[in-house]
């Protein structure tokens, strides 16, 4: 999980949003983002991208673990923000956004989402009660404007989205015209940026597994059988069974080809630890 904060000037005044952004910078920055060689890196420049079009606050969520109507378990899935990250985890730990009318919007569509959407379904009755108190327990985080990316599928059980908040005081409708004027250019930068972070190693809580841990299962995957990992490894049988059931557990998995597939899904396979750990 991380936290970045601080990438925001403070020269725009509260109420505006920031002027108008090339095409060239625009795709200069889509460049960086491609280029980029950790999570981290792609973040701070995608947030950089987006601040410079006067979004001040990004969420994104991916995972590849969607059961039903939800995300599967949280501690599966790739958060990042740029504000109040274990509020963003406890909306979803908490289970809190399965009744959120902004996640079905979600779950059901792929594109852009102008947060004014709910708002108008409220007012025209279309919200069912607990998309109401959901609002209502959100309460000042509603005022805000913004924008809600929903990224297509690229296998069945994954999904992907990045929620855009402009500065407290703008209003909606500029936020909408705004958007309309640079609809290709960000659009463009959030599908980037969310291609970028989930074709990486996804650092989630369950992937984070030792050094030695992870090099048996590459071995494994890589289709060594047992005598093959001991003879690699230098370690005794007893000893490669026992990262196994390590793995096993931090993955929350049964068997060690599940094991496989998961830390694969999460492209955790055949990644350089720093340390021997």
């Amino acid at each position: 999980m991380t936290r970045i904060n601080e990438f925001f000037s403070d020269e725009l005044p509260e109420g505006r949003l920031a002027g108008s952004v090339s095409a060239a910078d625009t795709l200069a920055q889509i460049n960086r983002i491609a280029e980029a060689r950790t999570v981290e890196m792609a973040w701070r420049i995608g947030i950089e991208a987006l601040g410079a079009f006067g979004f001040e606050r990004v969420n994104y969520g991916y995972t590849r673990y969607r059961v039903g109507v939800g995300i599967g378990d949280p501690a599966d899935a790739f958060f990042l923000s740029t504000h109040a990250l274990e509020a963003i985890k406890h909306y979803h730990t908490s289970g809190l956004y399965l009744r959120s009318a902004d996640f079905r919007w979600v779950r059901e569509n792929v594109g852009a989402c102008s947060w004014g959407w709910v708002r108008e379904e409220r007012r025209a009755g279309r919200l069912s009660a607990d998309e109401c108190a959901v609002m209502d327990q959100l309460g000042s985080g509603r005022h805000r404007a913004g924008y809600t990316v929903s990224f297509p599928v690229n296998t069945p059980r994954s999904k992907g989205a990045m929620a855009l908040a402009a500065r407290v005081g703008v209003r909606q409708q500029e936020v909408d015209a705004h958007w309309l004027a640079h609809e290709a250019g960000l659009m463009a930068l959030t599908h980037v940026l969310h291609l970028k972070l989930s074709q990486m190693p996804l650092p989630v809580d369950r992937a984070r597994l030792t050094a030695r841990q992870s090099e048996i299962l590459g071995w494994i995957a890589d289709g060594k059988a047992m005598a093959d990992v001991c003879i690699l490894t230098g370690l005794s049988r007893s000893a490669v069974e026992k990262h196994l059931r390590a793995a096993r557990d931090r993955l929350n998995v049964e068997t060690t080809a599940h094991a496989v597939a998961k830390v694969s899904f999460l492209n955790q396979l055949f990644v350089q630890h720093e340390s021997g750990a």
